[in-house]
Parts: structure tokens; sequence; C-alpha cells
């Protein structure tokens, strides 16, 4: 029995490592020469969905025979105001070029699909500027911070889709128009090369915030958190309390092989950090968010 909880112990010590800060490496510097940062102004925007809003949403998505059920939308409301200090955040999703050559600096593991199949051995799902998918939130975290920076919170990646208007998509609020605003719907059945869909950019220029992959977040997920935030302004906002390994993260933004009423930007999904699929990929932030003790 000791030896089992040493050894968990351990385990979760290992994953964990990531949070630890270290100056950037030489080669850690050059894959931050390839990425390119869109500045985000300090200031309040409106996070979240009005009641009204969140039931019309739901009952669009039942029209649509969609599965998601209703707490889903319920986890949106209130809308609330939020301040949040500049930052930047990455125009593209983080590509297998760049992943690959932080694994090899670091002997991460290769990123791996649901039931731990090789996704680099996948030609749809390996190319150079494709999102990186088959990562886990502690190895996207540990990139995140090899370079410097961090996942962005829920609430600096809601702020860059919706602007501070609160947009339904990051390119307004007409509805996603395949083959023009967003990869969704299996309708090219893959993640697409990153930047490909120049109609999808929010105002600020971040590319492909709906549809292509999901995108993890820093914050652990809360259906209640909304609620816990709306009596006044909340200042960076970041929903970290627990760091356990096996409480779910946020994902954001919708996939490739999803319908349109995943691809709001204030719909809030989960996904568990230890997990990892073909599906899910990330972007990051700079300067990191500061993380309570």
């Amino acid at each position: 029995m000791k030896r089992d909880c040493l050894t968990t112990l351990l385990f979760i010590l290992m994953i964990c490592g990531s949070f630890t800060s270290a100056e950037v490496s030489e080669t850690a510097g050059k894959v931050l020469t390839t990425i390119e940062w869109i500045s985000i102004p300090a200031g309040t925007f409106l996070m979240g969905s009005t009641p009204e809003t969140a039931e019309a949403a739901y009952e669009d998505a039942r029209l649509r025979s969609s599965m998601l059920e209703w707490h889903t939308f319920e986890a949106e409301s209130p809308q609330h105001r939020v301040y949040l200090d500049a930052y930047e955040i990455s125009r593209y999703e983080i590509t297998n070029a760049q992943y690959r050559t932080f694994v090899k600096a670091t002997d991460r593991p290769t990123p791996r699909g649901h039931n731990s199949e090789e996704i680099w051995a996948d030609e749809t799902l390996n190319g150079d500027a494709q999102p990186v998918v088959g990562v886990t939130w502690f190895d996207a975290q540990a990139f995140a911070e090899w370079i410097g920076g961090s996942l962005p919170t829920e609430a600096q990646w809601e702020r860059a889709a919706r602007g501070a208007e609160a947009r339904i998509y990051p390119w307004g609020d007409t509805s996603p128009k395949a083959r023009q605003h967003a990869n969704f719907a299996r309708r090219y059945n893959r993640p697409m090369p990153v930047g490909q869909f120049p109609k999808g950019e929010s105002p600020d220029g971040i590319a492909d915030l709906a549809g292509n992959v999901w995108e993890w977040c820093l914050d652990e997920y809360s259906p209640t958190v909304y609620q816990r935030s709306s009596r006044d302004i909340p200042q960076n906002p970041m929903n970290l309390p627990f760091r356990d390994v096996l409480r779910a993260r946020i994902i954001r933004g919708g996939a490739w092989d999803v319908g349109s009423v995943f691809l709001r930007s204030s719909l809030r999904f989960k996904f568990y950090p230890l997990d990892s699929t073909h599906t899910i990929g990330f972007r990051v932030i700079r300067p990191r968010p500061e993380i309570k003790e």
C-alpha cells in the first residue's frame, strides 16, 4: 500500500513539474520567433450569456439534433462584466512543427490519441502547418511554459474570441458558413493548416478560434463559476483552486468534427487533463497569469 501511494505521489509530482518556471532556452527562443502574437488591450468585456440567449442556443441545438443538454448552456449564465490586464495571444494554434521541436528538446512524449494511438503516424494529422492534437492539458501547459507563456485563462480566451462587444462568433453574429468561416461538421474531415479561413478571423486578426480543433484553457471546469463571479467585476479571473490531475479542464471553440452549435464563443466544454484526443489542441498567451498558491 505504501509503495502504491509513493508511486502515485511521484507520478503527480512529475506531471505537475510542468508548472515550474525556467529561463527560455535557445531552442525555445527559436520557436518563439515562429509565433505571431496579437495584443489584447486592458479593459472590461462581457463574458457569458444572458438566460434568454442561452435558452435560444439550447433550442437551436435541439432543432439540430445536437446531443448537448441544458446544463451545458446553463453554465454560460449569467452574463457578467470582467476586467483583464493587457496580454498577448498567439494568432494561430500551436502547430505540429512547433511542437515537434519541443518534443525533441525536452523528451516529452509524442502526441497520442484517445486510445494511445500514435497521432503523428496518421498522415491526416501530422502536417507541419496543422495544429498539433493528441496533447494532454499538461503537455499543452508544459509547451507554453517552455516558451515563457501559458495556456489562456477561460476569460482571456473568450475575450479574444468575442471582443469587448460580446460577439456570438469571432467574425460577428452571422451563422457559420462551412469552407468560409471555419472548419467544422467534417467538411474536410481533418484539422486544416492554421489560418485557412480569413473570413472567420476576429477583428483583432486571431485565426481559427471557432472550429478546426478544440483549445485547452488554463481553468478547471465549474458549471457555477459565473454565478460566483457575477456579483462584482472580477479582475483577471482564473478558476484553478485544486490543481487536481483528475479534475476536468475547460476546452473552447469547437472542432472539425462537430456541428455549428459547438462554435459559439461563449460555449463552455470540458475534458479531462490526463486524456488526449485527435480533436484538441491549444494556443498560448503571455505573460503568464499569476497562479496563487
